[in-house]
């Protein structure tokens, strides 16, 4: 069985390492990068990380349709000249980490797949920046972005590639493909792609003025995107929505900051995502405060469902808080902790909080409460599938929705 990704990059140096060694850990045999003229170390650093640089080219704009034929150009030469029989083909962004919601990689997953099924369709997650360090080079960036918004947008980035048959076109940035006008079974609502496009702040906002300000020759980036957003919308004063995304960034990360501390549990599996390093060994030695770091060990611990480990990071964090509200929704964590094991004193610890003026607080300390003395609190597994069940966790027989793709 093989499987290969294809990325396209353009000054990806902060997460290129991790996007790398994400998609050989899901059992890919290469990861092919094309690079749109970076700027930065991005393609040093995708080498080093396992890296096979396919292609590259220099472009004034940013264009999905250059960037998708230079992709698929790389694919279909490759299969040319393979000897295999089939081959499975991932297309992703540099910020994109496509998972199998179980104790699956996605190499473990096609093999289970019956011979006719040829694409794998999924959903995008968007995370959501709620504390530093947002990311560190190496890592999943999910370890320190755990939040994340299952969206209504879909792609189908997996693909089957047979000897001696038509070459399927992925297209639009690999929300579809072209079958050639073959019926291609698919597998639907299979894939979590978490997506990262916000990351530490000044490199998140750096580049996103680098994608929307003009140069010395008065172009931008973005300038196509501009003008097709024009033609749809019959405006000359109409943006893309990349501008959207930078003149709203600074909002993203204030209005989000500590919201992870609100969450009881996520809409994906935590402790699922395929990391290529074991998650205990996760050091956080970068520029941030001790008491960011203390809090997001602490919440990676929590949605592992290590909760003994969590507790003893909470009892720690609490010490150094200087945020009151930090401070109190920390108790609440500590109560949750405790509650599988103490009943009584989490709800002790919790009453104080129920007549707190934050509304916040009071609103997450009250239902937290209900929880607690319902016996509805749980431990482990803390974060859960948000999708239908793809799999008999028994023995991992196959239980999907399927799809002819023309």
């Amino acid at each position: 069985m093989l499987m290969n990704a294809v990325i396209c990059v353009w000054n990806e140096e902060d997460i290129i390492e991790s996007t790398v060694k994400h998609a050989l850990a899901q059992g890919c045999s290469n990861v092919f990068i094309v690079d749109n003229n970076s700027t930065d170390k991005t393609v040093n650093t995708a080498i080093n990380a396992g890296a096979i640089l396919a292609d590259s080219f220099g472009s004034e704009y940013f264009n999905e349709y250059q960037k998708i034929a230079y992709l698929n150009t790389v694919v279909k030469k490759y299969n040319e000249s393979c000897k295999e029989d089939y081959i499975w083909w991932l297309y992703i962004d540099a910020d994109e980490f496509p998972n199998i919601d179980c104790e699956l990689r996605i190499i473990d997953f096609i093999k289970l797949l019956d011979p006719s099924i040829k694409a794998v369709h999924g959903y995008m997650f968007n995370h959501i920046p709620t504390h530093a360090p947002y990311n560190i080079s190496g890592y999943h960036p999910a370890d320190f972005m755990q939040l994340a918004n299952k969206t209504n947008t879909t792609k189908i980035p997996l693909i089957r590639y047979d000897k001696g048959k038509p070459h399927f076109y992925s297209a639009s940035g690999a929300h579809h493909f072209d079958t050639c006008g073959e019926n291609v079974p698919i597998v639907l609502d299979v894939l979590n792609i978490h997506h990262f496009n916000y990351r530490r702040q000044e490199n998140t906002f750096r580049r996103l003025k680098q994608l929307t300000t003009k140069n010395s020759n008065g172009v931008c980036r973005v300038d196509l995107f501009d003008k097709l957003e024009q033609m749809h919308k019959k405006s000359k004063n109409a943006k893309s929505t990349y501008h959207n995304r930078y003149d709203s960034a600074k909002s993203i990360y204030n209005e989000n900051k500590y919201k992870i501390l609100m969450m009881d549990e996520l809409h994906y599996s935590y402790d699922n995502l395929v990391r290529w390093y074991h998650p205990h060994s996760l050091k956080i030695t970068d520029d941030c405060s001790k008491h960011d770091a203390l809090l997001n060990i602490a919440i990676h611990y929590y949605f592992l469902g290590d909760i003994d480990l969590a507790l003893c990071r909470f009892n720690d964090l609490i010490e150094i808080a200087d945020n009151n509200k930090v401070q109190m929704l920390v108790i609440i964590k500590i109560a949750l902790c405790l509650a599988s094991t103490n009943k009584i004193e989490a709800l002790n610890l919790l009453q104080p909080l129920l007549k707190c003026n934050d509304a916040d607080v009071r609103n997450y300390a009250e239902k937290q409460s209900r929880i607690i003395y319902e016996d509805k609190i749980f431990t482990k597994n803390i974060s859960k599938r948000n999708g239908e069940l793809l799999f008999d966790t028994a023995n991992y027989s196959l239980n999907f929705k399927c799809k002819i793709f023309i």
